[in-house]
């Protein structure tokens, strides 16, 4: 790592037990000398992580994580390796700021730098003489500067006072600003004459504009930035990166439709909010989401549309396991009109006690419907039955068909019966953890790496007995064991994870580290893998002459590949006599 020396992050995870980092997420229980709990990397029903507190690392039998303290950080918190280092320091007493971290930089640069040079001279435009009637208009929807600052909010001006004409003499290319939707084919700013709002991805930085009308105009709204390179509607929440530590503090996230909304909130000091940019989740935004392993608060528009964005969306993240709750605002269209008219006490009131996404969804199916009627009240039922087959809670699912049962006189017997009838013809199937595939010998080559990286003296038995794999990747990770346990005089596993985590194959390290190997770790077992190994791969270079030898059409060559199979042969047997 280019900040911290691996001896200072060393002494961090020796000082920062595992079990407790852990522990402080999922709920452990120890069997004999290790700990286990359900993994949060995969649908698990069952503990299938074991947590060793002898080698600090954990690994899940199921679907295969694994790592030290600082990788289980990182993934659960879904944050870079350094920010989990940081957070791991911070638990033990430790202030580490390694700053901010900006993984797009590199690959998008020109494109970041053209964006946030436009901002910077947005909100200039805003503080100047020509952006008083635009402050007007913010300070009378109650944005005053300090929100004006927090969310970068800006103006364009008219093109006589061209944000094009100030990244041209930059030096930037026409083309690339087009591109980039900063200004239209015809040469014009698109954001002319509106005040504007910066959309960030989820790591900060600004990839796209939403301009906004303020004077009495007959045009669109709002116009935001088009499709790009960098800025990808699907993939981005509003306010995502800003609200994502908050969400993990306060164990809710909560998603509002506007980005007005979002500002709103945010203002009033509800930090963990973030906005669609249209109506619908993708399966993007659904990862997101799921990454903060936290309650989604659906928080939409009062209207026919957010009443069906909320169904919609509520129900994909059901689907993938994600706990939802509702709220519903009445007399206002959305939470920042109703934060106007009613407070944010009132807003945050609503906010303490929302609705299950289930008892909503029961409760929508009843909108205009007659339940006096005998038709309607079927159909009511039939939905309900069809919701309930995709809950998997066995006690929500009783409790609801007592209520129909009692509140609609019908026989329970016949509701369970629809339920069973539904639930087989939809079979629960489980979702499938793809595991990498390795053949014979990679998979005993990985088996000697794994007791590598768990004692000095099996490098040893390494360097002295076989010295060599034939698998690139697995050769570069053997020689990196051998540097480390060289330059450290031992080897730890944890720390070796640490070492490697920055590097090219440092998945496959942690695919070692969590291969599930049943048997005590033993020299005589060390051997008979490094004398199958070493047999197995004689074996392929037999097989490799054999096919030269059939191909070869010098008689003379043919013997000497016959001579040199020989010699392999003989070596072969010679090295297991060993």
């Amino acid at each position: 790592m280019g900040f911290i020396s691996d001896e200072e992050l060393n002494a961090i995870r020796s000082k920062a037990n595992i079990v407790d980092v852990i522990g402080k997420y999922i709920p452990l229980t120890q069997k004999g000398k290790n700990y286990f709990c359900v993994c949060p990397f995969h649908d698990d029903h069952s503990p299938s992580m074991s947590v060793s507190y002898d080698k600090q690392i954990y690994k899940c039998f199921s679907c295969g994580a694994s790592g030290n303290v600082f990788t289980f950080v990182q993934n659960y918190e879904n944050v870079s390796f350094n920010e989990a280092v940081s957070i791991v320091a911070r638990s033990v007493g430790l202030n580490l700021d390694f700053g901010p971290v900006k993984k797009n930089s590199n690959n998008f640069k020109l494109e970041l730098e053209i964006m946030s040079l436009a901002e910077r001279f947005l909100q200039n435009n805003l503080k100047s003489s020509s952006g008083i009637d635009a402050k007007k208009y913010l300070e009378e929807r109650g944005i005053n500067e300090e929100i004006i600052a927090e969310f970068g909010i800006g103006l364009s001006l008219d093109n006589a006072t061209s944000l094009k004409d100030l990244l041209l003499k930059k030096g930037y290319g026409i083309d690339k600003l087009i591109e980039l939707g900063v200004v239209n084919e015809h040469g014009f700013d698109v954001f002319a004459r509106r005040i504007t709002f910066p959309l960030w991805n989820i790591d900060g930085d600004i990839v796209g504009f939403s301009g906004r009308i303020y004077r009495n105009e007959d045009s669109a709204k709002y116009v935001n930035s088009k499709e790009t390179k960098i800025f990808k509607k699907g993939e981005l929440l509003y306010n995502y990166h800003n609200a994502k530590d908050y969400a993990k503090r306060e164990k809710f996230i909560l998603v509002v439709e506007g980005f007005m909304d979002a500002i709103r909130l945010s203002a009033n000091g509800i930090k963990n909010v973030i906005a669609l940019m249209g109506t619908s989740l993708t399966s993007n935004h659904i990862d997101l989401l799921k990454k903060l392993r936290v309650k989604v608060i659906l928080c939409l528009d009062n209207d026919d549309a957010g009443l069906t964005a909320t169904i919609n969306n509520g129900m994909m993240l059901i689907k993938n396991n994600v706990d939802v709750g509702i709220v519903r605002l009445s007399g206002s269209k959305d939470p920042d009109e109703y934060i106007l008219k009613n407070g944010i006490d009132s807003f945050k009131n609503l906010l303490k006690e929302p609705i299950s996404y289930f008892e909503f969804r029961i409760n929508s199916l009843k909108k205009n419907r007659n339940l006096n009627n005998p038709v309607e009240l079927a159909g009511y039922i039939n939905e309900v039955i069809d919701i309930l087959k995709d809950v998997e809670d066995p006690i929500l699912k009783e409790i609801t068909i007592n209520e129909i049962a009692n509140n609609y006189k019908i026989d329970i017997s016949l509701l369970k019966e629809r339920i069973s009838w539904e639930k087989e013809k939809i079979p629960n199937v489980k979702p499938r953890v793809e595991k990498v595939k390795h053949d014979h010998q990679d998979e005993v080559a990985m088996r000697i790496l794994y007791y590598m990286m768990n004692d000095q003296k099996y490098v040893n038995l390494y360097k002295k007995k076989l010295g060599y794999i034939t698998d690139e990747k697995l050769r570069i990770i053997a020689n990196e064991i051998l540097y480390y346990s060289g330059i450290h005089n031992k080897i730890d596993v944890a720390d070796f994870i640490t070492y490697m985590s920055d590097k090219d194959n440092f998945k496959v390290v942690t695919e070692i580290v969590g291969m599930n190997m049943q048997e005590e770790l033993s020299e005589e077992n060390m051997i008979e893998y490094i004398t199958s190994y070493y047999r197995l791969m004689v074996k392929k270079q037999i097989n490799d002459l054999k096919i030269q030898m059939k191909n070869e059409m010098d008689v003379n060559k043919k013997l000497e590949i016959g001579k040199r199979i020989t010699e392999l042969k003989k070596g072969s047997v010679e090295y297991g006599r060993n």
